[in-house]
């Protein structure tokens, strides 16, 4: 308070001391004027708006890799159950896996690959790297679901 009122007499009393001087010693308006711009105010908001990472094209990738794994991993146990010859071609699991280690296994291995694609959108959120890990999910497992069913095929016409 006592700060603007001090600043308020200052610029007070310069201004009647610039009436009661020379014309010769009066600032010049237009050197003040270029020599010292005016400050602009800005309206746009401070806040940043950040992209969203969890949108429905991110949703829609997970699901569709969530999707093939369901069927990879059910085409699998469904094989395995019925036919004696069918066995997991991943070493991860071993030749004969119980249908709780096929989802165990495989759905912690989606995870790390959905939670790979939302780090990697959040580093880069205009990109479409992120897409990568989703992508490569769903083709992997959803040709591993295609074989499944084609060896299902052979095996029934064989008996």
């Amino acid at each position: 308070m006592r700060a603007s009122l001090i600043v308020l007499i200052f610029v007070a009393s310069s201004q009647v001391v610039a009436q009661d001087a020379p014309a010769a010693s009066v600032f010049d308006t237009k050197t003040i004027i270029t020599s010292h711009p005016q400050s602009t105010i800005s309206l746009v908001s401070a806040k940043e708006t950040k992209p969203r990472l969890f949108d429905r094209k991110f949703f829609v990738l997970a699901g569709v890799a969530t999707a093939a794994t369901v069927l990879d991993v059910a085409t699998t146990a469904h094989c395995m159950s019925t036919y004696d010859a069918c066995q997991e071609g991943n070493p991860l699991l071993g030749s004969h896996p119980s249908t709780a280690r096929l989802y165990g296994v495989s759905f912690s291995i989606l995870g790390g690959q959905v939670l790979a694609s939302a780090w990697l959108r959040r580093k880069n959120p205009n990109g479409r790297l992120w897409m990568a890990p989703s992508i490569i999910t769903a083709a992997g497992h959803g040709l591993a679901a295609a074989l499944n069913l084609r060896t299902m095929r052979q095996l029934s016409s064989s008996q």
